[in-house]
């Protein structure tokens, strides 16, 4: 099962680096999902960076 949880670590440290090139991450937003743009509202925006970079490498290393 660990081969599982280090891929979806990469697969979610590819998507970070990609939301940090394209300016926007999507997240859950109370019932729903929301994009947040880095331009809009800077500190949500790298808040969920920084959360999606944590999940990542505990993926990866953790499980």
């Amino acid at each position: 099962m660990k081969p599982f949880f280090q891929t979806l670590g990469v697969l979610l440290a590819i998507y970070v680096i990609y939301a940090i090139a394209s300016g926007t991450v999507y997240a859950k937003d109370k019932w729903s999902g929301r994009a947040w743009r880095r331009d809009e509202t800077p500190g949500r925006y790298w808040t969920v960076i920084v959360i999606y970079a944590g999940l990542s490498l505990a993926l990866y290393f953790v499980f």
